[in-house]
């Protein structure tokens, strides 16, 4: 029993329960169930083990650090634990809650890292372990390890389909998702995502289709073909998906520019007429050829001893041994 309450615990268990939307994880802690809300470590010292380890490490806050007692740091020293060090500015999820005697008990679960994720406890310890501290006053110290990053939307719901441009409620407008993404060193392998909130990803000859969220640089993806909601990091235009493979995003074509419509060819004048051929004209001396390429050929000919006569329509010609000796 404690000896004095300055506080109430039940009142800083609802308190937290109200700020915190808890993470549900598979029984076996290697993937998430449901998604709750995203926490950002604020100190250094935070550790964590793989969730292979069938203990997690502790990890105390008290007047301004973290320490870890000499059991977790004798785990940390087992050949087969997976030990990871987090900074401040990482973030992590919270799957439990529990008010102890001298402080309150959170359990961390990470992102995966190389394929791993890990979890353990941060407990943040009264400044008193015999005094429960005010509720607002013990709210304060949490806040200076650990603040959720963006609230969670309802995941009972599921989540909703973006407004046009950015992907949801909560987007940042200032960082639109909208487009096609390719992974790093496989081409083959792209995600695109619509701006109704919709997306789709063909990857190792599988498609998967569902709905997007945009929540801070926070992007969650859920599908029927998913077992849990796929939470990524947005970076300008990168996604980072759980493994910590980049997508990058496909720089759109700069739009055509309507060519302008090519001017009127000038109009063509007509060829000018042709001169006037000069008439045709008739001489004593010319030859047969020449007065029937300027005339043509005759109605008829009559051959009268060595003359030969051509009759025109308005003219007889009459040629002496091939010339033309008189015109009538």
């Amino acid at each position: 029993m404690l000896t004095a309450q300055a506080g109430d615990p039940a009142a800083i268990q609802q308190k937290l329960n109200s700020m915190f939307k808890l993470t549900t994880t598979t029984a076996d802690r290697t993937d998430i169930v449901t998604a709750g809300d995203v926490v950002v470590i604020h100190q250094p010292g935070v550790i964590m083990f793989g969730v292979g380890s069938a203990i997690g490490p502790t990890n105390v806050y008290k007047q301004g650090k973290i320490g870890q007692g000499l059991g977790t740091q004798m785990m940390m020293t087992g050949k087969d634990t997976l030990v990871r060090r987090f900074v401040p500015g990482e973030k992590c999820w919270v799957v439990q809650i529990s008010v102890e005697r001298d402080g309150v008990a959170f359990v961390l679960y990470s992102d995966p890292y190389s394929d791993n994720r890990y979890y353990g406890t941060l407990k943040v310890a009264f400044a008193d372990k015999k005094t429960v501290p005010p509720v607002e006053e013990f709210l304060k110290t949490v806040a200076e390890v650990l603040t959720v990053d963006q609230p969670a939307e309802d995941q009972a719901g599921g989540a909703q389909p973006a407004p046009a441009g950015n992907g949801g409620s909560g987007s940042d407008p200032g960082v639109p998702v909208a487009g096609k993404y390719v992974k790093a060193n496989s081409p083959n392998d792209f995600a695109v995502f619509a701006p109704t909130g919709a997306f789709s990803v063909s990857q190792g000859g599988m498609v998967y289709t569902g709905a997007y969220l945009l929540q801070g640089d926070v992007l969650i993806m859920t599908s029927a073909q998913f077992r849990a909601p796929l939470r990524c990091r947005l970076s300008g235009d990168t996604i980072i998906d759980p493994n910590g493979v980049v997508w990058k995003k496909e720089a759109e074509a700069a739009p055509v520019q309507a060519e302008a419509p090519a001017a009127p060819l000038p109009a063509i004048a007509p060829p000018p007429p042709p001169a006037d051929a000069p008439p045709p004209t008739l001489a004593v001396g010319q030859t047969k050829e020449q007065v029937t390429a300027a005339f043509g050929q005759p109605l008829r000919i009559a051959k009268v001893g060595t003359k030969e006569i051509y009759y025109y329509k308005d003219m007889k010609v009459t040629f002496l041994s091939g010339k033309v000796s008189n015109v009538e």
